[in-house]
């Protein structure tokens, strides 16, 4: 080629006579989310059409020591040369920075969640808030699950659910809705449930009134007025105030139930049951329904093997059946035989460690059923200023001091 162009320069063009490389540049360094941090306030399109304007999926929960995101490394790019044969350098790619914000941390390239929260996006940084605050609950946010714990400034509508791992404290008022919290539930004005609401905490609950609703707690429930309620605690039922008020609601309490007036004077039925934890009471009852049910079964088998027997040589099928019946007939007396000694000791557990008592620091009206234990007493007349326990077998009232 070279003495191609010295003969004659005009005949030869277009040939390659000397060739470099390029650099490769290196790959910028990015962040890859291990979870969802944009909030998503799209209402779903359910199959029948509808809208689901409940399940809005706003926030993004998160639990202590699980991966929010991870970083790649920028990579350095490969070196080229140029057409003598330098070498030519690549720029190596950009570096990033993990999002690094309130209680998380970095681990080997790793942003990780400090404690139990949601996430929130705050300035191009990722935070885990333990406390998750929203002014009302309805169609703007949709239901709450998470594992912070809750504020509500505002109500929470009816038909929308809150769930906390955490405590729930509401300033506003509770209509047809659910709340469930592990810790305990405070709600400042009051629940109005229209007979839907359910309130659940393994905690305390506490609220100005109850009406119309379910409400269940692992320890105590603290308010001024429960009226029309079915109500549940592993502790005690507290009414506060001069003029608290139990009227038309199902009570159920391992320690205490009081109260300023219980019932009313048109006699609205009232039922409060002390002393039996609940869980206790409902075990019994399934105890006492499995043995009757194992007895009336027994009694049909029974009737199977006499028939049976009475037969002089059986045929082998006969035989097979008569086998099966007597296995099972004795397979349900020993299930029986440990259930009635469950059942005994549940029993004798119960008569040893009474403590149920019911205050009333006003009126008790008739209407009123008080169960204490296993031990039944039905208000006929107005009672004043009177605390209730059992004695031996029997309710029996003494003057509050």
């Amino acid at each position: 080629v070279i003495d191609n162009i010295c003969k004659d320069l005009k005949k030869v063009k277009g040939v390659l006579i000397a060739e470099g490389k390029k650099p490769i540049n290196g790959e910028d360094g990015k962040i890859i989310f291990e979870i969802d941090v944009e909030k998503a306030a799209t209402p779903k399109i359910l199959e029948d059409g509808s809208v689901d304007y409940k399940n809005l999926d706003l926030f993004k929960n998160i639990k202590k020591g699980q991966i929010i995101a991870r970083k790649i490394n920028p990579t350095a790019g490969q070196p080229g040369i140029d057409v003598f044969g330098q070498k030519v350098d690549a720029l190596g790619g950009k570096d990033v920075r993990l999002p690094l914000g309130k209680n998380t941390y970095i681990d080997d390239d790793k942003l990780v969640a400090a404690v139990d929260g949601h996430i929130v996006v705050l300035n191009n940084k990722i935070e885990v808030h333990t406390l998750l605050e929203v002014k009302e609950v309805d169609t703007s946010v949709g239901n709450i699950k998470t594992v912070a714990s809750v504020k509500i400034t505002g109500n929470v509508k009816s038909g929308f659910t809150v769930e906390s791992e955490g405590n729930i404290e509401i300033f506003g008022v509770v209509e047809a809705a659910t709340i469930i919290a592990k810790g305990n539930i405070s709600i400042h004005k009051g629940v109005q449930g229209a007979g839907r609401a359910k309130i659940i905490a393994e905690g305390n609950i506490t609220a100005k009134y109850l009406q119309n609703c379910s409400v269940e707690a692992g320890e105590d429930i603290y308010s001024e007025a429960i009226i029309y309620c079915d109500v549940k605690a592993g502790g005690s039922v507290k009414l506060l105030g001069n003029k608290s008020q139990i009227i038309g609601s199902k009570i159920v309490a391992a320690r205490e139930i009081s109260a300023a007036n219980i019932g009313s004077k048109i006699g609205t039925y009232t039922e409060l049951q002390v002393g039996i934890l609940p869980q206790k009471r409902l075990k019994i009852a399934e105890l006492t329904s499995q043995i009757e049910q194992n007895n009336a079964q027994l009694e049909k088998i029974g009737k199977i093997l006499k028939y049976i027997e009475k037969i002089e040589k059986l045929p082998p099928d006969k035989e097979e059946i008569y086998h099966k019946a007597k296995k099972s007939f004795q397979d349900l007396i020993s299930l029986n035989h440990r259930l009635s000694e469950e059942l005994n000791s549940l029993k004798e557990e119960i008569k040893s460690s009474s403590i149920g008592i019911i205050k009333v620091f006003d009126t008790i009206f008739p209407g009123t059923k008080l169960v204490i234990d296993d031990v039944t007493l039905k208000i006929q007349e107005p009672i004043k200023y009177a605390m209730f326990i059992k004695n031996e077998e029997e309710i029996k009232f003494f003057p509050l001091k």
